[in-house]
């Protein structure tokens, strides 16, 4: 097992990571793009390197080669990046040398079998200059390991900072919180340990002194296997109770490293990391104009507007579909085009007036199962003035249709714009797109200009839609805790849990919401705060946009961790549901986003998910279902019914 184990980590090591990200801008009506790197990474010219989560692994079918180079990237680096940045490593024995391929210095976690070292967000420093120093503290530790977990290097390898540690103490004599009930912070640089004077010392002896981690046997046999020679340590451990006198440098002295280019590889195609204004939309539409016409024998329909679609022509295209072919490419363009038009002009909460005599109908996840779409549609009937529709999110990636679901679900929105509506669903972003599959499959029946545009429509999509002031739709979950703190001892278990808030989030405040915006692996780590603290509007927007697009219920009360990622998403409790919808006068909520046997659920009193792609992934066996609301009920009160 470790012979296996070893050979799986040398492949993997040897992967490099690519992913474009998208940043929100602190000014609200902007996005910014910026390049964050990590250790697996650097930056590319005109592109955004990192690896991808832990949780997203590749979806299969992905046929053009730039998704191959991302995505085989993405799908290799992250579950070593984790692991080893997750929690630091132990060595085989106290003092024992430390090992590392001959003339390669050993300042990396992934590199190291105690989990300090440099990675992509720490910042530059030099520990020997008086000048930026602001202050001195002197701490005494009492014992091994004292519950700093990394340590990271400044320039040119020298100093030591403490870049991560437990901040707080589980119980009393906690000695995995002895560092931060001695009053050692995030930021503290060693200035000297048992009075050694270590300023301009290489990183590595600094370790090696102070020999503070706490054990993990997985990384130390990573560390083992990834290195051949050894290196003589010139400083022994010290003894324990030690005093260590750190440095706080003054603000402005530690920069943000300067990311290092690498070249982007000959041919290989990234999306686009900018938003289109709307002269870019213009000139895309004029260049749209210019691409040729289809292919003599084409026989399906032709989009030339708004007013070339009716039934007869939406019949023709899921016909076309379902039959192998393709709308022209002009054609697609052009449609997606016209969707940014009229998804501009809608709010990130829409209000929906269901009227006596119409009906609403819910569709949960989709996924790119177009045969699962075409069958449901057979039964629910197609949108029109009297029947309405809301879709909720997740029309892409997973399934291998994914292009003829989103345009046959754009063909209706075009054909009555005001009888379809849109959530944004945590699939509708670009980084899960390149990841699962949209982009690839854009690459492979199209070309990957049309996937940044539709990566456009996306960003324009609304986050939540409230019919006849009573019913509250969102693809995932509700707004999460405040203040947004992040206890990094809480566990899964419902009793440990983050109170209610004391009031609920406003309907309101989620209509001002700026939903424009890209979400990023970096997004959920800086999605929650270590002490309360006032957050500015893009913040809160942003932290709001994940709990609308990740958040699920769950059984026991107040917020809990999510086990979809490690850190930045809440679920929530039944008293979390009751509170908003009491406080907002809502009588349902209606949430998609996760798998039910049936097809829906009541997951608390007043909330109810729905999900519509049976036999998820073609394993996981579940019915779909789409739910049917109409004003029937006492009062003219929405009335549910699945299907």
């Amino acid at each position: 097992l470790l012979l296996l184990g070893g050979a799986l980590l040398c492949i993997l090591q040897g992967t490099p990571a690519f992913l474009p990200v998208v940043w929100r801008s602190p000014s609200h009506g902007a996005t910014r793009y910026e390049t964050p790197l990590d250790e697996h990474s650097h930056a590319l010219a005109g592109g955004v390197p990192a690896s991808a989560p832990a949780e997203n692994r590749p979806a299969s079918g992905c046929t053009a080669v730039m998704a191959g180079l991302l995505l085989g990237a993405l799908a290799t680096t992250r579950a070593v990046a984790a692991r080893r940045q997750g929690a630091p490593a132990a060595r085989g024995a106290r003092g024992a040398l430390v090992a590392r391929p001959a003339g390669v210095r050993q300042l990396r976690p992934r590199d190291r079998s105690d989990g300090h070292g440099w990675i992509k967000e720490d910042p530059e420093f030099t520990d020997s200059d008086d000048a930026l120093v602001e202050s001195t503290t002197i701490v005494e530790l009492k014992k091994r390991p004292s519950g700093i977990k990394r340590y990271t290097h400044g320039m040119d390898g020298k100093g030591a900072m403490v870049m991560d540690m437990n901040e707080k103490a589980r119980y009393p004599g906690d000695p995995l919180g002895q560092a931060a009930v001695a009053g050692v912070k995030k930021g503290f640089v060693v200035k000297s340990v048992a009075g050694q004077d270590v300023r301009g010392w290489d990183f590595e002896d600094i370790m090696d002194l102070l020999e503070d981690f706490v054990p993990d046997p997985d990384a130390a046999s990573a560390a083992a296997f990834g290195n051949k020679e050894t290196r003589q340590r010139k400083y022994e451990k010290v003894e324990f109770p030690v005093a260590i006198e750190y440095m706080t440098l003054k603000e402005g002295a530690a920069k943000a490293a300067s990311p290092a280019a690498a070249a982007v590889p000959e041919g290989a195609w990234m999306p686009r990391l900018s938003g289109w204004s709307d002269e870019d939309l213009a000139a895309e539409r004029q260049r749209v104009a210019a691409l040729e016409e289809p292919v003599a024998g084409y026989s399906g329909p032709r989009y030339t507007g708004a007013s070339s679609i009716d039934d007869a022509w939406v019949d023709k295209l899921i016909a076309l579909q379902k039959s192998g072919g393709l709308l022209p490419k002009k054609d697609a363009y052009t449609m997606v085009l016209d969707v940014i038009a009229l998804l501009k002009k809608e709010s990130s909460l829409v209000d929906v007036d269901v009227k006596s005599g119409q009906t609403i109908t819910v569709f949960g996840d989709l996924h790119g199962q177009y045969f699962d779409l075409c069958n449901a549609l057979r039964m629910s009937g197609k949108p029109s003035p009297q029947s309405l529709f809301l879709f909720n999110g997740d029309f892409v990636d997973r399934g291998s249709w994914s292009i003829e679901v989103i345009l046959t679900l754009f063909a209706f929105k075009l054909q009555n714009p005001g009888s379809v509506f849109f959530n944004r669903g945590n699939h509708e972003m670009l980084e899960a797109n390149v990841i699962y599959g949209f982009a690839g499959e854009c690459g492979s029946k199209y070309d990957l200009g049309i996937f940044n545009l539709f990566s456009e429509s996306f960003r324009n999509l609304p986050l939540v839609h409230l019919i006849n002031k009573e019913v509250l739709v969102v693809h995932a979950g509700l707004p999460g805790p405040r203040p947004r703190v992040w206890l990094p001892g809480q566990t899964h278990d419902p009793e440990d849990a983050v109170p209610v808030n004391m009031r609920a989030c406003t309907l309101d405040e989620i209509r001002n919401v700026d939903r424009y915006t890209e979400l990023t692996p970096n997004s959920y780590k800086t999605a929650v705060d270590d002490a309360p603290r006032t957050e500015e509007k893009w913040e809160t927007d942003t932290r709001m946009i994940i709990d609308f697009l990740w958040a699920d219920p769950r059984g026991g009360a107040g917020y809990g961790p999510s086990y979809r990622k490690s850190r930045g998403i809440f679920m929530f409790g039944p008293d979390v549901t009751k509170q908003f919808c009491d406080e907002n006068k809502i009588k349902l909520v209606i949430r998609s986003h996760e798998v039910k046997a049936d097809g829906f659920l009541y997951d608390h009193q007043t909330l109810m998910s729905v999900f519509s792609a049976p036999n998820y992934l073609d394993t996981g066996g579940n019915k779909g279902a789409f739910l049917q609301l109409s004003p029937t009920g006492p009062g003219g009160s929405m009335e549910v019914k699945p299907t």
